[in-house]
């Protein structure tokens, strides 16, 4: 059984390039008879980046390095270990592209990356382990040589209107791009093949053990669509995750009807521009409090927190400074929503706009950035054990404060469950005032910083001096410092 969404730590993979399964070197795996295909493609050396003048391949999506499922399955330990307990893939269905958002069918696995038998085992290890799997689901569009679409062009049916074609015989395309045919997803019968019927993509999947669906292109796919999908999906599977691709604000995107979560690229535009002072602390602070209040309480929670992904500059690369990294790093597992890591930002993987930040993983330890990972750790290990960072409300408070940091309170509907999470931009130590208007922070009531154990501050009447270090962090959770003395009561326990 997979964990709850409020407890899960996601890492993101493109199957492509993390790792080669069952021993082969890349040049053996990529002998193998489905990269044997007509047309010009790269076949890459793991460990050497293609040449400037291979560009345009690389932007094709045919440069090619080999990574597979069973490769996945044979790092779970490594994915384990690191503090991740859920999976999500990019598109892993049959595709001519390295990306697989091209897809000419949605019920077969890619033969680069193994076949639905390596699926299941993986899914099967996956749930040995207490571990989730999310698949990506690419609905707007599929690939110009889809058997769909070249029955389409033929004129026949149902296919013909499984696509909109102009008066010229023009089909709509995603972005312009002739090659990716946009669906008709008004259509009834492409939408029992896609999630309504007895026998669905989405369904199929489902029953075999993932956890949920992200979906790709939120906007093009429309409201009224992940209404539908959530609609027929929640009848059988009423505990699946269904995540929204907006690479914007997603407020009333998340609205109980449609997807349950959303990927919060408000969140990280807003985290990336305060750390390169492109904004003041009062907007960051703000940009917070903005996500939150539009997702709602619930949608916040279920919605991925990422700064980064297949589609971004790498986090390392963007900032390059490791404390102002960790800043954004702790912020991401302190506010409300899932942390999602793209794969070797855990220990700081370089990697330019797409697609160079779609480099092969790196596994040579010594590459690696240990301050960053030990960071990441400790983090998984402070946000496990404590109910309000995985589940808690939100209180924004730096809005308010002078000093060039965001601060904020989650809080539960249970006494004493919260944790007040300071994270100091400046180049000085901070300390400062801070009001906070909650009922259950009492007067002499002590905090420990879970970052600096040694670090204790004290409440006052309804307020606080917080203490942050020089471009440091601090997470404050209260303790019980009297050995004949409780601040929070039992009796104060029953809300």
């Amino acid at each position: 059984m997979s964990v709850t969404p409020s407890r899960q730590i996601v890492y993101q993979i493109f199957p492509e390039r993390f790792a080669i399964g069952r021993g082969l070197t890349g040049k053996e795996k990529l002998s193998q008879a489905a990269y044997q295909r007509p047309g010009n493609i790269l076949k890459a050396d793991w460990q050497a980046r293609p040449a400037e003048d291979d560009a345009e391949l690389k932007q094709c999506g045919q440069v090619f390095y080999g990574g597979d499922l069973q490769g996945i399955t044979e790092r779970l330990d490594y994915i384990q270990e690191s503090g991740f307990n859920t999976l999500y893939f990019t598109p892993i269905f049959d595709a001519p592209s390295n990306h697989k958002y091209d897809a000419m069918d949605f019920f077969r696995i890619d033969p680069m990356f193994g076949d639905e038998a390596a699926l299941k085992r993986l899914i099967a290890e996956l749930d040995k382990r207490g571990m989730g799997l999310i698949l990506d689901a690419v609905l707007n569009h599929v690939n110009y040589q889809h058997p769909w679409f070249l029955a389409a062009k033929r004129g026949e049916q149902p296919y013909r209107d499984f696509f909109t074609f102009d008066k010229a015989g023009n089909h709509l395309c995603w972005w312009g791009h002739p090659y990716l045919a946009e669906l008709n997803l008004d259509n009834p019968e492409l939408q029992s093949i896609l999630f309504a019927g007895e026998r669905n993509f989405l369904s199929h999947y489902l029953e075999m053990g993932i956890t949920g669906w992200r979906f790709d292109t939120a906007q093009d796919l429309g409201m009224k669509t992940a209404e539908r999908i959530r609609q027929s999906i929640h009848r059988r599977f009423p505990h699946a995750q269904l995540l929204g691709e907006l690479m914007s604000y997603a407020g009333g995107w998340v609205n109980g009807r449609g997807y349950t979560g959303m990927m919060n690229y408000y969140f990280r535009e807003a985290m990336l521009a305060w750390l390169a002072g492109d904004i003041a602390h009062q907007q960051a602070n703000a940009a917070m409090r903005e996500y939150y209040d539009g997702y709602g309480h619930e949608g916040s929670l279920n919605s991925w927190l990422m700064l980064g992904s297949h589609d971004t500059m790498r986090l390392r690369t963007a900032i390059p400074d490791v404390r102002l990294r960790q800043l954004a790093v702790a912020a991401q597992f302190t506010l409300p929503g899932i942390p999602l890591v793209y794969y070797g930002d855990e220990n700081g993987m370089e990697g330019g706009n797409d697609p160079d930040c779609r480099r092969p993983m790196v596994w040579d330890e010594a590459q690696w950035e240990r301050p960053m990972r030990d960071f990441i750790q400790t983090l998984v290990g402070i946000r496990e054990a404590n109910a309000a960072l995985q589940n808690g409300k939100l209180m924004m408070l730096g809005e308010k404060q002078t000093g060039n940091a965001l601060i904020y309170l989650r809080y539960t509907d249970v006494p004493g469950q919260l944790a007040l999470v300071v994270l100091n931009l400046g180049d000085a130590p901070l300390r400062e005032l801070v009001f906070i208007p909650y009922p259950h922070l009492y007067n002499s009531v002590p905090l420990r910083n879970q970052l600096a154990p040694g670090n204790e501050i004290k409440m006052g009447g309804g307020c606080i001096w917080v203490e942050a270090p020089p471009k440091g962090v601090a997470i404050y959770t209260p303790f019980e410092p009297h050995a004949h003395f409780r601040f929070y009561k039992e009796r104060n326990l029953v809300v």
